[in-house]
């Protein structure tokens, strides 16, 4: 059992300051990355931004993960009780952080509105639901190693 990698983004509305989102991601990533910005239209035509990091290497996504889940403290309980519903068909954890918090230093859930979006890939053998929820349940508990 393994994370594959673990993708961080979020969106720039054209009413946004670039580099506020880009702090509130910064915030969340404990070590030097990289922001690959992608330009897009909103539904009514307006200019946004899409920004986004992406994790592959071992030891950053052991670090990113373990310092996000002691930055949520007792939120971790609010994960585990919504495990089901956060993970996909694909083994796929979606954890949503508010960006304003995110830009203020802060790590707290959020179920909607404006959000950093973490996207964590679990991995089991076999790849079984029910094993890649075991998987969950043990690194927001545990933490990952």
């Amino acid at each position: 059992m393994k994370i594959d990698g673990i993708t961080i983004s979020a969106i720039c509305y054209s009413t946004e300051d670039p580099e506020k989102v880009a702090k509130a991601i910064g915030n969340l990533i404990p070590f030097e990355f990289e922001i690959r910005v992608t330009n897009a239209s909103g539904h009514y035509g307006n200019p946004i931004k899409f920004f986004e990091v992406e994790l592959r290497k071992k030891r950053e996504i052991k670090e990113l993960w373990n310092n996000l889940m002691k930055e949520l403290g007792n939120e971790r309980e609010i994960i585990l009780d919504f495990l089901e519903e956060l993970i996909d068909e694909d083994g796929v954890l979606h954890l949503r952080i508010d960006k304003q918090s995110a830009y203020l230093g802060n790590v707290e859930l959020t179920f909607g509105g404006d959000s950093v979006m973490v996207k964590v890939k679990l991995v089991t053998y076999p790849f079984r639901r029910e094993k890649v929820l075991e998987f969950g349940r043990k690194i927001v508990s545990e933490g990952y190693d």
